[in-house]
């Protein structure tokens, strides 16, 4: 397995549990902010009562749904729980989520999937211990080849990341292994994967 997952982290469920604490902080300081300027305005108006209600009620829905991300990041995926027969049966996007999920498991502080067109090579943007990573999914039948070591060796760069990952439920051809060598790409295949499992 890398090196660099090989180092015992702080637990990526920490993160978690610290985005979720904010957002609920953020809730409750909203609610005041609300009171505050309803009482301040001194308006009995209710055209602006319902504007700033109006507003409370989005900024709570966003909240509320970012909540429910978190919390459902933190509990979609255990270690021990999956095997890599299983991962092979996924469609390329259920693999980039829950390889978010298993990064996260397994001490990343962040694990986010960048938009689905125009990743620039990335399907995931990572960090653990103040290094940042570009990785790419790969959820193939067969041996991955150059091209996704090119690719993300390329967005690496575009996302200013420090290290550039091709994640796969497969192997590497000898070509992708000799390119990720004088690249410097970091390549997982399926044994690193089973390991992360």
């Amino acid at each position: 397995m890398n090196k660099l997952l090989e180092k015992t982290p702080r637990s990526g469920k920490h993160a978690v549990t610290l985005r979720m604490v904010c957002y609920i902080a953020a809730l409750i300081l909203s609610l005041a902010v609300m009171i505050f300027i309803l009482s301040a305005s001194g308006s009995n108006e209710p055209n602006f009562i319902a504007a700033v209600v109006g507003v409370w009620i989005l900024f709570v829905l966003f909240c509320a749904y970012k909540i429910y991300r978190v919390s459902r990041k933190q509990s979609v995926f255990q270690k021990g729980t999956l095997t890599v027969t299983e991962l092979d049966d996924m469609n390329g996007i259920a693999f980039e989520e829950l390889a978010c999920e298993i990064l996260v498991a397994n001490g990343f502080d962040l694990a986010e999937n960048t938009p689905a067109t125009r990743d620039f090579g990335v399907d995931i943007l990572a960090e653990k211990d103040g290094m940042t990573y570009a990785i790419q999914c790969k959820r193939y039948k067969d041996a991955v080849g150059l091209e996704a070591v090119q690719q993300v060796y390329a967005g690496r760069a575009f996302y200013e990341c420090h290290v550039a990952v091709v994640l796969t439920n497969q192997n590497f051809t000898a070509n992708a292994q000799k390119l990720a060598d004088k690249l410097g790409v970091v390549l997982w295949d399926r044994e690193t994967l089973r390991n992360l499992l």
